[in-house]
C-alpha cells in the first residue's frame, strides 16, 4: 500500500458498483474500486480517509469483488479502520 494525497489531473476512470462509503466505530472512509475507462484492465483499490488522505493498494485485482475483499480483510487484520487515519510517514 502507498499513501498519497489525491491528484488533481486524473485519467478517465470506470468505478465499480462496489465503490462507496464504509463506517465502523464512528470512522467513515470512502472505498473506491476503479480501473481505466473503456478497458478490461485490472481493478485498483483506494481508501480515502475523512482528511482526504488516500491509501492505494500497489497490486491490482482481477475483479472488483477481489478488491473489496482485500479492503475488508485489511480492516479485519487491523482490528478496525484506524490504520486508514494515520498520515503517511514524512520523507527526508
Amino acid at each position: 500500500m502507498t499513501r498519497d494525497k489525491p491528484t488533481v489531473d486524473a485519467p478517465a476512470l470506470e468505478y465499480s458498483h462496489l465503490t462507496g462509503r464504509a463506517t465502523q466505530a464512528g470512522i467513515t472512509v470512502t472505498v473506491n474500486v476503479y480501473r481505466s475507462a473503456h478497458s478490461e484492465d485490472p481493478w485498483t483499490l483506494e481508501v480515502i480517509d475523512p482528511a482526504g488522505w488516500s491509501t492505494v493498494w500497489s497490486e491490482p485485482f482481477a475483479s472488483d469483488e477481489d478488491a473489496l475483499d482485500a479492503f475488508m480483510e485489511a480492516v479485519e487484520d487491523a482490528g478496525g479502520m484506524c490504520d486508514f487515519l494515520e498520515p503517511p510517514p514524512t520523507l527526508h
